[in-house]
């Protein structure tokens, strides 16, 4: 799986927070400028991000996010944004910020799903020993794919197993008693 970047987290953030499902910069443009404010830094930063400043500055001419978008180009590189991001500089307003962390925290949900997945099979592994539940039963009963459940359970391969499937099978195991 391809590691999320900024540019690829801000073309998926502004079609989720668009009403139009789009990623039209005009389209945007006019949103974030008359009825959905929470479009506007995000906008903003997909436009720097993605080399489409001048797109930008064209769609919103006429409107009142001019200026202030106009004055963020004049001032910042993407790579200096980047910057100031990763340093937590408070010269830029609290709201680009939050679409930061936003990413950051969506790039790093993998590593935290694998830490939830870990924990999961140590309890997983402790009920089997004390139940008796193999694994053969486990992916049997839940219809699991053996190969994926194996490496999850007996190796520790988290992304063999998403979440949900951990969540079922610890959930399972801890009912395994009631249910023989």
């Amino acid at each position: 799986m391809r590691e999320l970047t900024f540019k690829g987290f801000l073309a998926q953030y502004v079609k989720r927070l668009s009403k139009f499902d789009t990623n039209s910069l005009y389209k945007l443009a006019e949103e974030a400028s008359s009825d959905n404010a929470r479009l506007r830094e995000p906008l903003f930063l997909f436009a720097l991000y993605s080399g489409k400043q001048t797109v930008l500055l064209q769609a919103t001419k006429d409107q009142h996010l001019f200026a202030e978008y106009q004055k963020m180009v004049s001032q910042y590189s993407a790579q200096q944004m980047t910057q100031m991001f990763e340093d937590n500089d408070s010269v830029l307003p609290n709201e680009y910020h939050k679409v930061w962390r936003s990413f950051q925290s969506q790039k790093n949900r993998g590593q935290s799903d694998d830490h939830t997945k870990e924990l999961m099979r140590l309890k997983v592994k402790r009920l089997q020993e004390q139940y008796g539940v193999s694994n053969y039963r486990i992916y049997t009963d839940l219809q699991l794919n053996p190969g994926n459940v194996n490496a999850w359970l007996k190796h520790g391969v988290a992304d063999k197993v998403s979440l949900d499937t951990a969540r079922r099978t610890l959930r399972y195991v801890e009912g395994y008693l009631s249910k023989n």
